[in-house]
């Protein structure tokens, strides 16, 4: 039993030490991750920006873009097209990627979702990434029951590459306080969600 347990215990010390040595040899063959720059919109979940729903009982959905899709129309809706988001997943190419999320909430929880600093690199295909939550203030009426807020940024790799994986660690931005954890994968043509 004790060999057994021990067996155990160093095939897990050893596996998380590959993770540890497979980040850092990522970061030094690509360099960091820098977010360049992003937006989120908060709007009434019945004026929908990205196709498809969210999975049953999750209200957090979304993707990586290590390069543009074949037909940005796959990911938005016409409404979305007409916007702000037609040309945003182009900023994907060789030395960046692009991470598109959405989170779903009750309007009285009305927030917005955005990109923290320093997200890092945790493995040769996976990242983590920092999100802060911030209520708005703003007192708008949206007239709505429910509300999602959609944000999209740009991320800059030093030497090239993109993550296939990524953990959205989100925090209350006042008080840092954890609030949940995500993981988020490559977009593909069939639908994909976000992980609780």
């Amino acid at each position: 039993m004790r060999r057994r347990a021990l067996l155990a215990s160093t095939a897990t010390l050893s596996l998380a030490a590959t993770s540890g040595c497979l980040a850092d040899v990522r970061r030094t063959v690509s360099g960091d991750i820098s977010p360049d720059h992003g937006s989120s919109k908060l709007h009434p979940a019945d004026e929908q920006y990205v196709r498809g729903s969210f999975s049953e009982g999750s209200n957090v959905r979304g993707w990586l873009f290590p390069e543009p899709p074949a037909d940005q129309t796959a990911v938005f809706t016409d409404r979305a097209m007409q916007g702000q988001y037609s040309n945003d997943l182009l900023w994907a190419d060789g030395n960046s990627f692009v991470l598109l999320f959405e989170v779903r909430m009750a309007a009285e929880d009305a927030a917005f979702y955005n990109v923290g600093t320093s997200p890092r690199w945790s493995g040769w295909r996976d990242a983590e990434v920092p999100i802060r939550r911030s209520p708005d203030t703003s007192e708008r009426d949206f007239d709505a029951d429910e509300l999602v807020c959609t944000h999209i940024s740009k991320f800059d790799v030093e030497g090239g590459g993109a993550p296939s994986q990524a953990t959205l660690t989100v925090r209350e931005r006042e008080s840092n306080a954890r609030v949940a954890e995500y993981r988020v994968s490559e977009w593909s043509n069939e639908e994909t969600v976000a992980s609780q």
